[in-house]
């Protein structure tokens, strides 16, 4: 099963090691934490693989 939850707003990052924790995308589920505006953060241990034009994230 494939959703589409849109394009990578922003990212959220540790500055004491510079490497990047999280990204959020907009829309509202259940499967990960739910932002102040509806979005969704995506832990960076979730996510399986980045290519061009997708990203797969482990359920």
């Amino acid at each position: 099963m494939a959703e589409d939850y849109g394009y990578v707003q922003d990212v959220e990052a540790d500055f004491e090691t510079g490497k990047i924790t999280a990204i959020v995308v907009p829309g509202t589920s259940k499967m990960f934490t739910i932002g102040s505006k509806g979005d969704i953060t995506i832990p960076w241990n979730k996510i399986a693989r980045i290519g061009d034009d997708i990203i797969l994230v482990e359920i």
